[in-house]
């Protein structure tokens, strides 16, 4: 009887009921019939039936009422409401699973493509589709006569003797022809053999591991765009000489343009109570005598002083204060040339500590010897030194972090 009521009859399309609500802003009725809403609206999102408003109950959730002025909200709300009876712990482990399934599946898939490939590569390398044993064993059986000397043997006779002293003097003869014939043989195999390189793919096996070991769901760090860092030249010395610029990756990269100290250090003066991670790489180019700085500088001496006798490791190796190892060995791996390396710096001041260590393998890692060398209430900044022009220095990493992980 009441939805009777609620139903009466239109006054102006007698044969319709007033079974609508329209509510549009300037344009409201509370009971109209779908002949008068058709005419008085273009906009049927605006309309509910009566009905709808009579039968719903506190799960109900209306596609358009009350007006917002985000939409998205009735579809949010509708969504959540069909997982009510999921717990936020059975949503999250849910995603996360999908997550790792989808992971698993697109790296699978990456992994057997590139493994078809390389099998394919394989296969197509003719030189190395023979029997490397039995090539070696060929030609040992013909040089040392072996079979020969067996049959002389086996049918020994009044020359056998003399047969044989022959055969090995043959072969006092022939001791260089035979040592080079096995030797190409040995050195024709280790060239097919290095033809398969592993340095590079393990080298980025260990970086896609490192990279799936940073995967966090829940600790989220402070992450400072590198963007944001710039460096600037010191006043000291050769410094002006330096060139800096930004690469199309947003690194940094630090060059010297003649042969001279040059420091060069950040744009910000560092926050005691912050915790940074900075990663640098260093490039050499045949030059044994490294010389590469990276620590940080006082304010007071930032273009005055240089980095080489202040808070510094130096690829160089000597007189270094970060240099006490506490994992693995030094940082530092002696006087090479062609160095290309990175290494990640851990800096937090209040707690008078500064690490580096070898990047992304974190193998060896080394801390400030003194750490009474970092004084209270000093400013600092990040540095860097360089003196040769063959050299290079990238700044490839820079953020801010809550905590820092147990890798170092």
């Amino acid at each position: 009887m009441e939805i009777e009521k609620q139903q009466s009859k239109c006054n102006i399309h007698p044969q319709f009921n007033n079974n609508l609500l329209l509510f549009e802003e300037n344009n409201i009725h509370t009971k109209i019939c779908s002949i008068c809403a058709k005419q008085l609206t273009k906009n049927f999102s605006k309309v509910i039936e009566h009905d709808e408003f009579l039968h719903a109950d506190q799960s109900h959730i209306f596609s358009s009422f009350p007006p917002l002025e985000d939409e998205n909200i009735y579809n949010t709300i509708q969504n959540l409401q069909i997982k009510k009876d999921t717990s936020i712990e059975e949503i999250f482990v849910e995603k996360i699973q999908n997550y790792f399934i989808t992971l698993k599946k697109e790296i699978n898939q990456k992994i057997d493509i590139l493994y078809n490939q390389v099998k394919q590569k394989i296969i197509q390398m003719a030189d190395l589709s023979q029997n490397q044993g039995n090539i070696f064993l060929d030609i040992y059986n013909e040089i040392s006569s072996k079979f020969d000397i067996q049959r002389l043997y086996n049918q020994y006779q009044e020359d056998s003797e003399q047969r044989l002293k022959e055969i090995i003097q043959e072969k006092y003869q022939n001791i260089r022809n035979n040592t080079e014939k096995l030797q190409k043989t040995i050195l024709e195999y280790q060239k097919n053999f290095n033809k398969i390189n592993l340095k590079t793919p393990t080298e980025i096996q260990k970086k896609i591991i490192d990279l799936i070991d940073q995967i966090n769901f829940f600790e989220i760090p402070q992450k400072e765009p590198i963007d944001k860092l710039e460096f600037e030249k010191s006043k000291y010395l050769g410094s002006q000489n330096l060139q800096i610029k930004r690469l199309q990756n947003r690194q940094i990269q630090i060059t010297q343009s003649i042969e001279g100290y040059g420091i060069s250090y950040a744009n910000f003066i560092i926050d005691p109570n912050q915790k940074y991670i900075f990663r640098v790489q260093f490039y050499t180019y045949s030059q044994a005598n490294s010389f590469l700085m990276v620590g940080i500088i006082q304010e007071q001496d930032k273009d005055n002083k240089n980095l080489y006798n202040g808070i510094c490791y130096k690829e160089r190796g000597d007189s270094m204060k970060i240099d006490k190892v506490v994992k693995g060995n030094n940082v530092f791996e002696g006087k090479k040339v062609n160095i290309d390396k990175e290494i990640e710096v851990r800096i937090h001041l209040a707690k008078k500590m500064i690490k580096v260590a070898n990047y992304p393998n974190y193998e060896n890692v080394a801390e400030l010897q003194n750490k009474q060398l970092i004084l209270e209430n000093t400013q600092y900044r990040l540095a860097v030194e360089l003196y040769y022009t063959v050299h290079k220095i990238i700044i490839t990493h820079f953020s801010k972090v809550d905590e820092f992980d147990e890798k170092m």
